[in-house]
């Protein structure tokens, strides 16, 4: 198996159970394996961003397919960038930006607004890193950014809510931040996904039998409660989500993953916010899985039934319907074929570029 970069902190993971495989190979790529392995040394950054500090330029990579930074000259010349707008008198800029930023400036959502796209021609594997500040007073946030498909494509998001997707028309997964809980999780409608009103996850006849389902969850001894990395008011983080179409699409080798600045998450020694086929262990309840280790291997995901549903729409959304209120920044949004990572600033110190050729045994 490939390496994957499940964790941008030493991409050479788990480093000391490949020293035995040593033998034939460089000495210094044994030196940076023991190094990581020992926690001496550490591949900061393992992305797209690490090449431009700042972000300066990282539109100019061959695998980036979108940027969007916020410095336009005006709110109209922001707008011009998207397909479907709301909320535009709620839009500004401001000065406040993540640390390591090459800008001058965010965008400030002042409540209840979004920002949509197509991504054409639509793809089958895609990454999104956007960085995203709640204001202190926020008490809840209804639904929040989301990655998806539609067939055909259209130029604005369409609806779907309590309606599970037929599998050749629409899927969505959308990056929340589950206020009030504030809990990092997805939010995701495919083909398969499960019912809230039954625990098998069965619809029971009642209306609206499908929402969002959720993945990174507590189990029975928990109350199911959320156990996604805390979002923090106040604080710039880099969110960063990655989704991979089955293919065929007969198959549940579907995959999506979550980082939290820069991190995956982990939780009882299993990474949890990579969810696919045979990974992480868990169970089902309704329509939210636990991550547990003596769990059954997540099934993986069937997003489509048709080969031309693909990725390719962003929704830049900020829904407070039930705090109006509440007021969120956006900055430094990359849409990539390959992982992006955290901002690099000028000062970071990387070691030399991972060996892509490593394996796990």
């Amino acid at each position: 198996m490939t390496l994957p970069p499940t964790t941008p902190n030493c991409r050479v993971r788990r480093a000391h159970r490949n020293i035995k495989r040593c033998v034939g190979r460089t000495l210094h790529l044994c030196l940076i394996a023991l190094l990581c392995a020992f926690g001496v040394a550490s591949f900061a950054h393992a992305g797209i961003a690490d090449q431009y500090p700042g972000d300066v330029g990282i539109e100019n990579h061959p695998d980036v397919i979108f940027v969007e930074n916020f410095e336009e000259a005006s709110i109209d010349a922001l707008g011009a960038r998207w397909e479907d707008v709301v909320g535009q008198g709620l839009m500004s800029f401001s000065a406040d930006r993540p640390a390591g930023s090459g800008g001058n400036q965010s965008v400030l959502f002042n409540g209840g607004a979004h920002l949509y796209r197509r991504l054409a021609p639509g793809y089958d594997q895609l990454y999104v890193r956007f960085y995203a500040k709640f204001d202190p007073a926020c008490s809840n946030v209804h639904h929040f950014v989301h990655l998806g498909g539609y067939n055909p494509t259209t130029r604005w998001p369409q609806g779907g809510a309590g309606l599970r997707p037929a599998g050749n028309e629409r899927w969505t997964t959308g990056i929340e931040p589950y206020g009030t809980e504030w809990r990092w999780d997805f939010y995701s409608y495919w083909m398969e996904m499960r019912s809230w009103q039954t625990p098998e996850g069965l619809p029971d006849g009642r209306p609206s039998p499908y929402y969002g389902n959720a993945f990174l969850r507590a189990g029975a001894e928990a109350s199911w409660g959320p156990i996604g990395p805390a979002v923090v008011r106040g604080e710039w983080a880099s969110v960063e989500a990655m989704v991979k179409m089955n293919d065929p699409v007969s198959a549940r080798n579907g995959e999506q993953t979550l980082w939290i600045n820069g991190q995956i998450v982990r939780h009882q020694g299993q990474d949890i916010s990579r969810l696919g086929s045979g990974f992480p262990n868990g169970s089902w309840l309704r329509d939210k899985w636990s991550p547990n280790p003596a769990g059954a291997p997540f099934e993986g995901f069937r997003w489509r039934s048709d080969a031309a549903l693909n990725i390719n729409f962003l929704w830049l959304l900020h829904y407070v319907d039930t705090d109006p209120a509440c007021a969120v920044r956006f900055d430094h949004v990359v849409v990539a074929r390959n992982y992006i990572g955290p901002i690099a600033t000028s000062t970071d110190t990387l070691a030399p570029a991972a060996p892509t050729n490593l394996t796990v045994q």
